[in-house]
This record gives structure tokens, sequence and C-alpha cells, in this order.
């Protein structure tokens, strides 16, 4: 690494919780004290918990009150707090692109990097319109994978020149394997001799937790030993009443959980047997890589970059897209055979250590802010818009 001192300045959404939030918090915690001092601007109107936690190790942490319409076309507000964090590199992260774009324009930032952590849908033309004049203001756009690359160059129309691939990684010297938590087992009434499949993430459409609460009902009936399956959802939001009367409906009330946010993700993904990631779209799921790291046996959608991380040493743990009774096969497969559940979380620590690090992707992302934040010349100047 350069010894020069570095400011980057992440904006974000919100930073209440989320795979997005944990790997912008995971990239504060270890530049913490380092060369890159960082700052962050959260444009939700709310602290969050994430963001909580991690104030103490920033330079600034500015909350925005959002200004819907008008702020778009005119960011002053964000334009001010990144002229006051004197960034040289401003990166951007998903749901903040042309707003954050355009006002790191205005202040004259050196370096403009935009991360697409993964979309939920096909765009509609409007936009893909504003993409495109978003990826205009930006030096590097950073796809979180080789599939979703593909897709901002081909559907959207973003120029290859200024896509960089920089694929998420997990701290693995934390998320490591290690003894199943039986304080945690007991406080939330899990029976000791129990397999216990789940997930983390926000309970929200998107990630069908639908799909494992019926799952888990159907594997009731299933050959796993004489050992009951529970189900375990750590995580908030919209979808929580809608989950709740599921679990009630199919008689899972005792059988399957959802405690909310977890406050230690170590224990939460070593309490698993099976981590399930059934959602309809993802970009490259982080909290996947932190099961996976934890030596917890993985099964999941082939959404996103999902089928690309899992690798192909364990390719029978993706489910085709959207289909629920292979997801019942697969594992109903996977809980009844404890060898098949040991190799398979060896294959996925190992495949997490030597291909999914963080270090790995705060050197990639370095390089790129340091290159991004040489002097140029002449600088950038203020955009026009048309």
């Amino acid at each position: 690494m350069a010894d020069a001192g570095l400011r980057v300045t992440h904006v974000v959404f919100d930073l209440n919780g989320g795979g997005l939030e944990s790997l912008v918090a995971a990239m504060v915690r270890r530049q913490a004290g380092t060369r890159i001092s960082v700052s962050v601007i959260s444009l939700s109107g709310r602290e969050g918990r994430v963001g909580a936690a991690i104030a103490p190790l920033l330079d600034q942490y500015h909350v925005l009150r959002p200004w819907p319409g008008v702020s778009m076309l005119l960011p002053l507000g964000l334009t001010r707090a990144i002229h006051q964090t004197r960034a040289d590199v401003v990166h951007l992260h998903s749901g903040s692109w042309f707003k954050g774009a355009l006002a790191a324009r205005l202040a004259r930032v050196p370096g403009v990097v935009y991360t697409e952590h993964g979309r939920e849908h096909n765009d509609p033309p409007l936009a893909q319109w504003i993409d495109r004049r978003a990826a205009a203001l930006t030096d590097a756009v950073v796809p979180v994978s080789d599939r979703l690359a593909e897709y901002l160059e081909r559907v959207v129309g973003i120029e290859a020149k200024r896509l960089h691939v920089i694929q998420n990684g997990v701290d693995t010297s934390v998320f490591a394997p290690g003894a199943p938590p039986a304080e945690l087992r007991a406080r939330l009434g899990i029976p000791d001799h129990a397999l216990v499949v789940g997930s983390v993430g926000r309970l929200e459409s998107v990630k069908a937790y639908s799909r494992l609460v019926e799952a888990v009902a159907a594997l009731r009936a299933a050959p796993t030993g004489g050992r009951p399956v529970v189900g375990v959802i750590w995580g908030e939001g919209s979808e929580r009443a809608v989950l709740e009367s599921l679990i009630a409906d199919r008689g899972l009330a005792g059988s399957f959980f959802l405690p909310g946010w977890t406050e230690d993700a170590v224990a939460s993904h070593r309490l698993l047997d099976v981590f399930v990631l059934p959602s309809i779209s993802e970009g490259a799921s982080v909290s996947l890589m932190e099961s996976m790291a934890s030596g917890v046996t993985p099964v999941a959608m082939n959404v996103g970059a999902s089928a690309e991380i899992v690798g192909p040493d364990l390719a029978g743990q993706v489910v085709p897209a959207g289909d629920q009774a292979a997801l019942v096969r697969i594992l109903e497969v996977t809980l009844q055979d404890d060898a098949h559940r040991r190799r398979a979380a060896e294959l996925g620590r190992r495949r997490m250590v030597t291909s999914y690090s963080l270090d790995a992707m705060l050197d990639a992302y370095e390089r790129l802010y340091r290159e991004l934040a040489a002097p140029r010349t002449p600088p950038p100047a203020r955009p026009t818009l048309r």
C-alpha cells in the first residue's frame, strides 16, 4: 500500500441493517486507524443501528434529512456535506447513485466510485436512462459480480470502460468455524438434538423468506434421523407480520423463530446447520459469505451471484431460481446426511478463504481509490444538466 493519506467518503441511503450496510461497516472497521480516513453520509434521515456502531470510528458522520424530488436535481445539502468531509474520493452505494454523483461533481471531488450491490428486477427504461446519466458523472462503476457487470453493460447500457468488478469479501478471521452457541440455542428454546436451518437478512419480499417457512413445514415429514427441523431468520423488515402469520398457519409455532436483528452475527451463523438463501433477487450476498466462512453448509437459489459464490464444488447446493420443490428436496438430502453437511461446510469455508476475503476486496478498492485521487489535468468540470 502507498503511504500517502487518503480521505474517502461513503454515501449510503441508510445504515440500519442489511448486507450493503454490513459491508460498509466492515470496511470502516478495517480501515480505522490506517492512512485512509473515512467519513459516511446517510441519506435516510436516521443514524441507524449500524451507523451508531461505527460512528466513533469515522472522521465525520452526516445524517441528512431526505428531500425527495428537488434534491435529485439540485442536491445542495449533500454537496455541502461532501465538501465538509474534504474527500479525495466519494464512494457511492446502491440507492444513492445519481444524486450522489451529481453532488460529488458539484463539490469538485477528484474521484467518484459507485458500487452496484444488486438489482431486484429488470429496470424500467426511465431508471436505465437515469443510471446512464449517473454513470457519465462517475469515474468507476463497481459491480460485485461478473453476472452483474454483464447486466449493467448489456441491459442498462453502462460503458465497459467504466466497469471494474470487485467481489464482496468477508473477514474470515472473524467469521470462522466454532462451537455452536449453547446459550443462544437455549434462549431461543431450540432442542439440543434439533437441526437448525435459517438465514440472516432483511425481512423484505425480495428475500422470499416465505419459501424457507414453507420448506421447514414440508420437512417435518422428511427422514432426518429422528431429529426435528427448526427454522430461524434474524432480521427485521416490512414482511415480519406476513411471516409470523405464515408460521402460525403452518403450525410452526415453537419450531420457527424470528428473533429480530442479531447483535452477534458470528454466533447466529454458528447456530445453523444449514444456511438458506431463498431470494427472488440478490447481488453478492454478504450473509451467504459470512455463513460459509463460519463453516455452515449453504443452500441458495440461483439468483445474482449466489451460484458463483457457492462455487462449482458445491453446485448441488444451488437451487434453480424459484423452484420450491427443488429447495425442499436439496434441504432434505442435506439434512439427512451428516457427512455430506460436514464436507460441504469444509468446501464452503475453503472457498471463502481463497476467493472472497475482505483483505482482497479492500486492496482492490484502495488501488482504485488511489488511481482516481491522483492529480489530473484538467480537474473535473462542473456537470451540466440536460
